[in-house]
């Protein structure tokens, strides 16, 4: 592509004329105009003292205007991309910003997006950026405690789950350009998702200049006056492992521990299939607060402490795979994700879908395909394929029917599935008199999945219909026991005409 302009960005340094570079002084002394994306910054102040006839142009105003943070930098760029053209290749446009172009600078990052789509070169002059200065400061070496560095205006639109990948609070952390109380205000919330509010901040202003200061607060007290302003950076000090309750890595370290050489002895004793009978039951935990939801604060309590006890069960799962070199945490993570992704092109790539059962086809064939690719044959492999073994055995029968009826292994309609149930109750029932304890066991896996398809044919849930009545047969027996007390009587006194009596009354009064 043709050049059509040229843009140099000048770093300015955190805010001392001696901090300037002499490359970007010998650029700044020779320019008759720079756009600067704030006026706002010491240098700045100090260059248009030395050079009183410069043109200094700014975006201040648009930061009132700009309805957010990425329309403000889309229209910094747009503006002197088109200032650039305007002024032809041969008349770079200087374009300056506060302490180093590259670091903390979403304008600039956007400029070296966008500018070479419009055949505009980019010539990069570097500066002292704000994390020297701070780090002097605050006695503190960024390599030595991996440091971690973030914008405060990208931190407080960032979502809670985005914010938990984005930093590490078992690592320090810096945060640049909290110039306002509004901001730090947002920043207190964001950063609120994984820092104990009552932990201690540092608030670094005029970093490297003699206004320098440091204000350690608590977390909760960020934005409780006006601290903050367009040269001061915050300091996250890095959280102990145990502190760290809110995100992955916490929980990380309490798994480690627990199966650490002197850890929990329980713990240490458990396997992968010791663990199992676990995971059925917090998924069961799980469930049963959802079959109870009704939306409140109360079930919402519930349902995170029961999510909490199911996903221990998978760090605990992994942290045994880690031990014995089978697979690791990032293992778990990896097939979830891309699988998620290679299954939804109609998402991350480029086919299109009509409606939810066009997807679910899709989804089929990609699993097919899937099988494929791991060397099995997928022409021989049975239709059944697909119900887990170890599921509850209603939700198998279930399955298994109507997986077989797709190949047309069905009744021609719902009464005859409903004489099958007959048939299969006069079976139970003779070898119920003839006294065959192990036919009777098979007559009786019979009628219960012959049930399985009554219920495919009537469009219901088996399962669902089977909690219900459990759900039923709870409360009624439960009134009963309430009478009992109530009578000052056992449930072993009553005779059968009572029990019927009773029951049919704990009928009525419950639903």
């Amino acid at each position: 592509m043709e050049r059509a302009g040229a843009i140099t960005i000048v770093g300015l340094g955190p805010g001392r004329w001696e901090d300037l570079t002499i490359a970007a002084q010998q650029v700044l002394s020779v320019a008759d105009s720079v756009y600067f994306r704030t006026l706002r910054h010491p240098t700045v102040d100090a260059l248009r003292a030395r050079y009183p006839g410069l043109d200094a142009v700014s975006f201040d105003s648009l930061y009132e205007e700009a309805e957010s943070f990425d329309t403000l930098y889309s229209t910094i760029v747009a503006r002197l991309c088109e200032r650039a053209i305007a002024r032809g290749p041969a008349q770079p446009l200087i374009y300056a910003v506060p302490g180093h172009p590259l670091i903390g600078e979403e304008s600039v990052r956007r400029l070296h997006a966008e500018a070479p789509e419009h055949g505009i070169t980019l010539q990069l002059v570097a500066g002292l950026s704000y994390v020297e200065p701070v780090c002097a400061a605050l006695g503190l070496d960024p390599l030595r405690h991996d440091l971690q560095l973030l914008d405060a205006t990208s931190l407080a639109e960032t979502s809670p789950a985005a914010l938990m990948g984005a930093l590490l609070p078992t690592r320090p952390a810096l945060v640049a350009q909290v110039y306002n109380r509004r901001l730090a205000s947002r920043v207190k919330l964001a950063l609120s998702e994984i820092y104990p509010e009552e932990w201690e901040v540092a608030l670094v202003g005029w970093a490297g200049l003699p206004e320098e200061t440091i204000t350690r607060v608590p977390l909760y007290a960020l934005d409780r006056d006006d601290r903050a302003d367009h040269l001061t950076t915050l300091y996250l000090p890095p959280l102990d492992p145990l502190d760290a309750v809110r995100v992955p890595e916490g929980l990380r370290t309490v798994t480690a521990r627990l199966r650490a050489p002197d850890g929990c002895p329980w713990d240490r004793e458990q396997t992968h299939q010791s663990l199992r009978r676990y995971i059925v039951e917090e998924a069961y935990e799980v469930a049963e607060v959802l079959d109870a939801w009704d939306g409140s604060a109360e079930r919402a309590e519930q349902l995170a402490e029961e999510l909490g006890d199911l996903l221990l069960q998978v760090y605990l799962q992994a942290e045994i795979g880690d031990e014995e070199e089978l697979f690791s945490l990032g293992d778990i993570y990896q097939h979830i994700t891309t699988k998620l992704i290679r299954r939804h092109p109609h998402v991350f790539g480029d086919v299109s879908v009509r409606d939810t059962a066009h997807v679910l086809r899709n989804w089929e064939a990609i699993k097919r395909a899937e099988r494929q690719a791991k060397g099995e044959d997928t022409q021989v492999e049975s239709v059944l394929r697909g119900v887990p073994k170890s599921a509850p055995a209603l939700y198998q029968a279930y399955e298994l029917g109507r997986k077989a009826a797709k190949t047309g292994f069905h009744w021609p309609d719902t009464q005859g599935a409903i004489e099958k149930v007959a048939e299969e109750a006069r079976e139970l029932a003779e070898t119920v008199a003839h006294g065959e304890i192990a036919e009777s066991q098979a007559e009786l896996g019979d009628l219960l999945f012959t049930l399985a398809r009554v219920a495919d044919y009537l469009h219901l849930q088996p399962e669902e219909a089977l909690h219900a009545a459990n759900q039923r047969f709870r409360r009624r027996f439960e009134a009963m026991e309430a009478r009992a007390r109530a009578e000052g009587r056992a449930l072993l006194s009553l005779s059968a005409e009572e029990w019927l009596a009773w029951w049919a009354a704990a009928k009525r009064a419950t639903a």
